[in-house]
């Protein structure tokens, strides 16, 4: 529980829930928000642990997106997220420990798995098309229409947990200053570290060196070749900037289609090996 010295101006803690939500305070006009729970329950990230959400106000910029700073951890067979976590506090820093304890299913009405191999490869294949093929991406999100109609969607099944990952998240003037450590990993055969910095669909310019894209045409999780990459909110007059860091790679997407998904933002790819990885999230 955070002492009274320590609710400054820039770290403050919700009087009217115990221990939980934190906030750090960018400025009069937008804060960052960091909870125990897993809220705002929406789309395909219901039940999933968040990183720091952004608010102007009381309002959340964060639409179902998974805010920034939250990880998730490659196996050979399958993706593992994060369902249960705990925060500490120390001076103006937060340090949010994620226990990697879930599996991602496709299920009907979110309680009956959808187990069918012929269904999941052609999930894969669509997925892979989904990702890779602007052309078809329309077409496609019909189909996901329909599944989400017909009550088929993502769960989060709880597993035994791997271990933790540790994220550290301070201010230092407009920048989150966030730190990764994932030696407290009990089973270290993973392929990769996914470190995602995500927002709502409404941060829906994006710009780097190369090129500036809108909306739809910013891709699904495409690799970004520049040394620096943003995404702005027009409505908010917000932007948050990562930099591409050497050693690893930095992909970039958006997605709107809504009851299910609605984000926008980076993910950083880390290799296994690498235990700690440090990196910058400028607001601007």
């Amino acid at each position: 529980m955070v002492s009274p010295h320590l609710q400054t101006d820039r770290l403050t803690k919700k009087s009217t829930r115990s221990e939980r939500p934190y906030f750090l305070k960018l400025d009069d006009r937008c804060s960052l928000g960091l909870n125990e729970e897993t809220g705002p329950d929406l789309g395909d990230s219901s039940g999933l642990q968040k990183g720091l959400i952004m608010f102007i106000g009381k309002k959340s910029l964060c639409g179902e997106g998974v805010g920034f700073g939250m990880p998730a951890v490659e196996y050979s067979s399958q993706t593992l997220f994060s369902t249960t976590a705990n925060i500490e506090t120390t001076n103006n820093e937060l340090v949010k420990s994620f226990s990697i304890d879930a599996s991602q299913r496709k299920t009907w009405k979110n309680k009956v798995h959808v187990d069918n191999r012929a269904y999941d490869a052609l999930q894969r294949r669509l997925a892979d098309a989904y990702r890779t093929n602007r052309k078809y991406r329309r077409r496609l999100d019909y189909l996901i229409k329909i599944q989400s109609l017909l009550g088929v969607g993502l769960s989060h099944q709880r597993i035994e947990s791997k271990g933790f990952v540790e994220v550290e998240y301070r201010l230092s003037g407009s920048k989150i200053m966030i730190r990764v450590d994932s030696s407290k990993l009990i089973d270290k055969n993973f392929t990769r570290l996914l470190i995602f910095n995500e927002q709502s669909a409404d941060f829906n310019l994006y710009e780097d060196d190369f090129e500036k894209l809108c909306e739809e045409n910013i891709g699904v999780w495409e690799e970004v070749k520049s040394e620096k990459a943003s995404l702005k909110n027009q409505k908010a007059n917000l932007s948050f900037i990562v930099e591409n860091i050497q050693g690893t790679k930095l992909f970039r997407g958006r997605e709107l289609l809504k009851p299910r998904l609605n984000w926008a933002g980076f993910c950083y790819s880390i290799p296994s090996h690498m235990e700690h990885f440090n990196y910058t999230v400028q607001i601007a």
